[in-house]
C-alpha cells in the first residue's frame, strides 16, 4: 500500500478556532483572537463564524459591522496576510455568518490565526465565537 492509497486522502476535514472580544472600541490594529501551527500540510477550503454569544451593532451598512479574518503566518516570519473574510453585524446567539476564502496552502510549521481586524467597531458587549474551517491535508 503506498501512501496515496490511504483512503482519507481528499478527505475533507474541520478545525475549530476560538476567539473573544469583550469591548466596544475601534481596533486600530490587527488582534489575534486564536492561532493553531500546523502539524502537517493542509490546504484550507472554506470557513464560518459560529456565535456562541451574539453581537448587537447599529446600522446594516458594511461599515457598522465588524471584520473577521482567517490569516496565514509562514513559520518563523511573524507575517500574517489574511485569506478568508467574514463582515459580521447584528448577531444572535447560535447563529452563524459564511465566511468567503480563497483556498489557500498551509505547509507544516505555518500557522492559522482567526482575527478581529484593524478598522473593526465591534459590538456592546462580549462577542464569543468559534470559526469552523475545513481543509484538506496535502501529500507531498
Amino acid at each position: 500500500m503506498t501512501f496515496y492509497d490511504d483512503p482519507r486522502f481528499g478527505a475533507v476535514h474541520s478545525m475549530n478556532l476560538r476567539g473573544k472580544a469583550a469591548q466596544t472600541s475601534v481596533r486600530a490594529a490587527r488582534v489575534e483572537a486564536d492561532r493553531r501551527t500546523m502539524l502537517r500540510a493542509v490546504t484550507i477550503k472554506d470557513w464560518n463564524v459560529f456565535f456562541v454569544d451574539g453581537a448587537t451593532t447599529t446600522g446594516t451598512a458594511l461599515a457598522t459591522k465588524f471584520k473577521m479574518c482567517i490569516a496565514k503566518s509562514v513559520a518563523g516570519t511573524g507575517t500574517v496576510t489574511p485569506f478568508g473574510t467574514a463582515y459580521c453585524g447584528t448577531q444572535a446567539n447560535g447563529t452563524v455568518q459564511d465566511g468567503s476564502v480563497t483556498e489557500t496552502d498551509l505547509d507544516a510549521g505555518d500557522d492559522l490565526l482567526l482575527t478581529y481586524e484593524a478598522g473593526t467597531a465591534l459590538p456592546a458587549g462580549a462577542v464569543q465565537c468559534e470559526a469552523d474551517v475545513s481543509y484538506v491535508e496535502r501529500y507531498t
